[in-house]
């Protein structure tokens, strides 16, 4: 009984509802809470029973078809009722910026004019959309979604609830995305295989590209990829052509880093522990480069030419921070 009651209590058992129960809304993860990699896997993906996860591939079969398909998110939310909730990740377009909301779930849009729901997800366990953890730009239009509760990479082509699921459930808890430089790959940080995996834009299994922990991914101009983990070593570049990966902040100086974005010649880092955002350089020189308020949690992280943009949960908030004076808004 001892054993049944810690198994309960770190989310291994069942949690499918009774027949004929309405299906329990999953809580969001603590994003600052350094959990072991096992606790924060079950609580990302909401696999709370014995299933065993869906086997990867380290290298993709170049004569399988690839395994793309469209489905409908089930029982959307009200998005016309719905509040932001739970901000844990963004991505900028021009003037369109896309947040992750965990606990919504779903994908909100502001623009200058307006904030709305541009994917709703659904409060069912283990369906599409019901536990977003990351979202990317897609080069044609529209956005890339990673779905830790079905295990997959959507590209949402516009607004609504239809998806194209790209990898067949491939891969375990995609907590990272970026786009590489030519439009044609996006890249993915597995928590769950504490890996880095591609895939073609348009679907397909993944490939092995680095067995690097990311959390948060982010290119260079030079067509390096940059990650944060919550490891010792906590930034790493990677060389997506070679697939190798290079140690660049080791002895992790941050308290629980969360997101990553590089722009120009240097980086930015957020730190949930720490209130805080860091910035390095590509030769491992890192400093704090903001703390305290208005941040309490910030997470995920991205930029313009001019701009940070950092969403906070813990404010129900996303910040605009301009790189140059450091004064910093709200944008919801």
């Amino acid at each position: 009984m001892a054993t049944l009651a810690l198994l309960g209590a770190c989310g291994i058992l069942s949690a499918k509802p009774l027949v004929g129960q309405e299906p329990a809304v999953e809580q969001p993860a603590a994003e600052a809470e350094p959990a072991g990699e096992a606790q924060q896997a079950a609580d990302a993906s909401g696999e709370t029973d014995s299933e065993s996860p869906k086997p990867v591939q380290d290298q993709a079969d170049p004569s399988a078809e690839p395994v793309v398909a469209e489905v409908e998110v089930p029982s959307p939310i009200d998005a016309e009722q719905a509040k932001v909730t739970y901000p844990r990740a963004v991505a900028v377009a021009g003037e369109k910026l896309y947040i992750v909301d965990l606990d919504l779930p779903g994908i909100w849009l502001r623009t200058p004019d307006e904030l709305k729901v541009y994917t709703p997800g659904t409060k069912l366990l283990r369906k599409p959309v019901n536990r977003p953890w990351a979202v990317a730009v897609h080069p044609d239009d529209g956005i890339l979604i990673g779905d830790s509760a079905s295990r997959e990479i959507y590209a949402a082509a516009g607004p609504g609830t239809t998806l194209k699921a790209l990898n067949n459930g491939y891969l375990g808890i995609p907590m990272a995305l970026a786009v590489g430089p030519e439009g044609k790959t996006v890249y993915v940080g597995d928590a769950e295989r504490r890996a880095v995996f591609r895939l073609p834009i348009d679907g397909g299994k993944p490939e092995l590209v680095a067995r690097v922990n990311a959390r948060g991914l982010s290119f260079d101009a030079d067509g390096k990829l940059w990650a944060i983990t919550p490891d010792a070593d906590a930034v790493q570049r990677i060389d997506v052509d070679a697939k190798t990966a290079e140690a660049i902040i080791v002895e992790r100086p941050y308290q629980f880093p969360n997101g990553i974005v590089w722009v120009g010649d240097h980086g930015f880092v957020t730190d949930g522990y720490g209130k805080s955002i860091w910035k390095f350089t590509a030769d491992g020189q890192t400093e704090k480069w903001f703390e305290g308020e208005p941040l309490v949690n910030p997470v995920g992280i991205t930029a313009d030419d001019k701009f940070l943009y950092v969403a906070d949960p813990r404010k129900e908030q996303v910040f605009r921070f301009d790189r140059q004076s450091k004064q910093v808004e709200p944008l919801l």
